[in-house]
């Protein structure tokens, strides 16, 4: 008996891994879907120039990148900006 609690204590601890593991590429799968939507959607929105949507996207693309790739987004949408 002691193996078989052994082996079933190892299968539980490698799928609590696997799901923890599966759970987090699908949040960072979501976060992707999230920033590139957003960016298009900026882009839509630059030709409107509706300055209050654009700042509100630029706000929720900060807190969803990474610092050194927000800073290089945002000198890219400014070189579009009319």
């Amino acid at each position: 008996m002691t193996d078989y609690k052994t082996t079933r204590d190892a299968a539980g601890t490698i799928t609590t891994r696997y799901e923890k593991m599966l759970r987090s590429l699908s949040e960072d799968y979501e976060d992707e879907m999230v920033v590139v939507s957003l960016m298009k959607h900026y882009n839509l929105c630059i030709d409107n120039n509706d300055k209050t949507i654009l700042e509100a996207i630029e706000r929720v693309l900060e807190d969803y990148m990474s610092h050194s790739d927000f800073n290089d987004w945002m000198l890219t949408a400014k070189d579009k900006s009319p």
